[in-house]
């Protein structure tokens, strides 16, 4: 009897063995699969904390804004041209959250100026004479605010403390922007001669309001006012690079699709001078007679030519172009080019500085 309890007792105590064995190889077996994934994890390490969990933090920027224009009364007859001694300088902020290893929000205010002037084009080219002989001139501030997402090409797994050394991203998103483009007065009306002073001579004049191009004339050019509240597309193209503490130094390259042909108020046809009845806005609508460029006081070896109109007044512009032959009983000379937008170009410094704590280490175990 005894030998049978004896017997019952080691089965049990092998069967405990038994049993605590299989629990201590499945264990070596679960810590090995796992030490296996993390050296995995260590060996296609890019940056970040390997296997660490994402943590979302805030920012702000302070820019430093360069604009560029591209319209009407840029230098050349395309679309895409430009002169850097045109470029304006802006400032902006920008706040953010980084929600994603991949991506950020932010949203954000930019101030800055453009300006463009028909005297920088080449007098002597085919192409880029009319422009010259043209001589209109602008400038228009623009209050910007635009949202989108930021979109990261190397991810960022853990948190602040553990951002990529540098990283580029491309931006998308929306924006609106108030402007106001205007024109500098000549000292005389050289519409009609330029024995008499301008209205407002020497100073810096809405061009909206005037109507240049028949805005305010019933049947005459265009019908319909632009707005100086406007939407725009905003694309870019950026770099950060990592500074020491909470910040980052980023470089941008951002262009704006808009929506717009008047950022420069010049668009369509001239107007006949005669149906205007606000000799400013007959003089800030063509320009050609004037025998130097109001912006950069640069003479210019004008060919004016004359026309009596139906008012019994003679006006003065140069050669075939301007508002002297665009009258009732000939085809409207051309202004600008309504097929083509304008738009501008934003390059950005920025600093950014990460709110919350960054301190905090990413652990490996």
């Amino acid at each position: 009897m005894k030998l049978k309890y004896l017997l019952s007792f080691f089965l049990v105590v092998i069967f405990l063995f038994s049993a605590l064995d299989s629990d201590a190889q499945r264990r070596r077996r679960n810590k090995y699969r796992k030490r296996k994934v993390r050296h995995k994890n260590i060996s296609h390490y890019r940056g970040g904390s390997v296997g660490g969990k994402f943590r979302p933090y805030s920012f702000v920027s302070f820019n430093l804004n360069a604009l560029n224009y591209y319209g009407d009364l840029a230098p050349l007859a395309n679309a895409t041209s430009t002169d850097i001694s045109w470029t304006r300088p802006g400032a902006g902020v920008n706040i953010g959250y980084k929600f994603s290893p991949y991506a950020a929000f932010r949203a954000g205010f930019n101030y800055g100026r453009i300006t463009g002037n028909d005297n920088v084009s080449n007098p002597n080219s085919p192409n880029d004479a009319p422009r010259y002989m043209r001589n209109l001139s602008f400038r228009n501030d623009i209050k910007e605010f635009q949202m989108g997402f930021e979109l990261y090409f190397l991810p960022n797994h853990g948190g602040p403390n553990v951002r990529q050394r540098i990283n580029a991203y491309l931006f998308v998103g929306g924006a609106v922007f108030a402007h106001n483009p205007k024109g500098l007065v000549p000292d005389k009306d050289y519409t009609t001669g330029g024995t008499t002073p301008a209205p407002d001579a020497g100073k810096w004049v809405a061009l909206r309001p005037l109507g240049t191009e028949g805005q305010n004339i019933k049947g005459v050019g265009v019908t319909k006012k632009y707005s100086l509240i406007q939407p725009a597309i905003p694309v870019a193209i950026g770099a950060k690079l990592r500074l020491p503490g909470p910040f980052d130094l980023g470089f941008e390259v951002s262009y704006r699709f808009l929506f717009t042909d008047y950022l420069d108020d010049v668009s369509a046809n001239y107007v006949p001078f005669d149906k205007f009845t606000d000799p400013l806005a007959r003089i800030m609508s063509d320009r050609s007679a004037e025998p130097f460029n109001v912006s950069t006081r640069k003479p210019r070896d004008v060919k004016v030519s004359s026309m009596t109109l139906s008012d019994g007044v003679t006006y003065y512009s140069w050669g075939d172009i301007g508002g002297g032959i665009a009258n009732s009983d000939t085809k409207p000379a051309q202004r600008g080019n309504p097929h083509h937008n304008d738009t501008y170009l934003m390059t950005t410094i920025r600093l950014t500085w990460i709110l919350g704590k960054t301190r905090r280490t990413a652990k490996f175990r």
